[in-house]
């Protein structure tokens, strides 16, 4: 049934309205974005420097390595830190970092690895704990965790039978947070209890791309870095490497962090931006069929008119 004029004012009106939400969205994530790309840019040098400086380190010992997050872990348990975002309207950016988790947890599957899902962000939260009930409750109970929960006790983080929220803002991120997951989870893989830390995210490459990317943190492995000369260190090798390896690993989460904002912005941004065309384009069609049902509608009163003049 063809809708009535009233009905197409209605949806004209109601497209119109959602274009200003659209495009608002739009402008406010276009300014988070310069912001927290920025932040992006200016984090990677810092990580290369800091990823050379300890691979330099590792170099110099020639192998005499003790430290246990050098170490391979012994635990079969591996721990997955899934980055996603706290709201949607950003089209495909939490699909393809649940798509990237599922399809790493099915490799660490046939590992022989026993997986732990860590959120950061609900959206990944909500779409695991769906696919959960869908299996039989095949991760058991989730659980939401805040800072102070896993700070107190890391092994908070490997509870709720697979499946763990933990409550973060991701508008800032600092490097603060980033240290404290990096602490419970360095005391986690110290004591045995999971063999593979790896952190799944969006890597920021511009406001239209982000790259699904898993990074491997524990057991930490720079890169070989060969020396021909050897400088003299102060402190000792092993006392530096001891205090390097830990903001080492909080580098390599805040970074991740980071990437994960700018890309959320950059996707949102993209989205809605195409939200908005789309909008302009239905309220342009809708106008046409507007302006086509009023054509025929007042050709059809002046037909009854005439009709009616005929007939006296």
């Amino acid at each position: 049934m063809p809708a009535s004029l009233k009905d197409l004012r209605t949806r004209i009106k109601s497209t119109k309205n959602t274009q200003q939400i659209t495009k608002a969205m739009k402008l406010v994530s276009a300014a988070k974005l310069g912001r927290a790309q920025h932040q992006v840019f200016e984090s990677r040098q810092y990580s290369r420097n800091l990823d050379a400086l300890v691979s330099r380190v590792v170099s110099y010992l020639h192998g005499n390595l003790n430290h246990p997050l050098l170490q391979e872990g012994t635990s079969k348990m591996a721990c997955l830190v899934v980055i996603s975002s706290d709201r949607g309207l950003c089209g495909g950016y939490n699909s393809s970092v649940v798509k990237q988790t599922t399809r790493l947890k099915e490799e660490l599957d046939q590992q022989g690895f026993s997986t732990k899902i860590v959120c950061l962000g609900k959206k990944a939260f909500q779409v695991f704990a769906r696919m959960r009930r869908l299996s039989q409750n095949k991760f058991g109970e989730a659980k939401v965790l805040t800072e102070a929960d896993y700070m107190t006790n890391p092994s908070e983080l490997l509870s709720g039978d697979g499946l763990v929220q933990v409550s973060l803002s991701f508008e800032k991120p600092t490097f603060e947070m980033a240290r404290s997951l990096a602490t419970a989870f360095e005391q986690l893989y110290s004591e045995g209890k999971i063999g593979k830390l790896c952190v799944v995210f969006n890597q920021f490459q511009s406001a239209m791309t982000q790259i699904p990317t898993s990074k491997n943190i524990f057991p930490v492995n720079p890169e070989h870095v060969v020396s021909t000369a050897e400088p003299t260190f102060e402190p000792e090798l092993l006392d530096l490497l001891d205090s390097l390896l830990p903001r080492f690993v909080a580098s390599k989460i805040f970074q991740s962090l980071l990437e994960a904002v700018a890309s959320e912005h950059g996707a949102r941004m993209t989205a809605m931006d195409n939200a908005t065309r789309n909008g302009k384009e239905m309220e342009r069609r809708l106008q046409i069929t507007y302006q086509r049902a009023r054509q025929a509608a007042i050709t059809r009163e002046l037909i009854e008119i005439i009709s009616g003049a005929e007939a006296v």
